[in-house]
């Protein structure tokens, strides 16, 4: 297997059909920082600084890496919306009934925060 070829500092050329992936991707990206935030907002953390990607940056980096993470990262944003879906919707659930979620807030943002780190470690450009 011959490895693409590449200029230091950049990123071997995207797989083809990685455009539509891409496309995809930044939205989702964009949708799992509006519920990380919804969460933060429930734990009653302040506001971060925008230290993630733009949507758009982090689908082109996704596609840069190759098609194996691309896929991956498409994976993962998935599992993570689902479980970032499923424990907003209990979240408000216990607030709507009296309990206070910001404990359990916390520990989703957290879990949150760890998928979003283990995503941008997948997609980090090589060296």
């Amino acid at each position: 297997m011959v490895a693409p070829l590449t200029t230091p500092g950049s990123h071997p050329a995207p797989c083809p059909g990685s455009a539509e992936i891409a496309a995809g991707l930044a939205a989702a990206w964009a949708l799992l920082h509006d519920a990380g935030g919804a969460v933060a907002e429930l734990a009653q953390l302040s506001r971060e600084p925008d230290a993630a990607p733009a949507p758009r940056d982090f689908a082109l980096r996704a596609a840069a890496a190759g098609p194996a993470q691309l896929m991956l990262a498409e994976q993962m944003i998935d599992d993570c919306a689902a479980a970032l879906h499923s424990g907003l919707t209990a979240l408000i659930a216990a607030q709507e009934h009296g309990r206070d979620p910001t404990a359990a807030a916390l520990t989703l943002w957290r879990e949150f925060d760890r998928a979003r780190r283990a995503l941008l470690a997948l997609t980090a450009p090589r060296r």
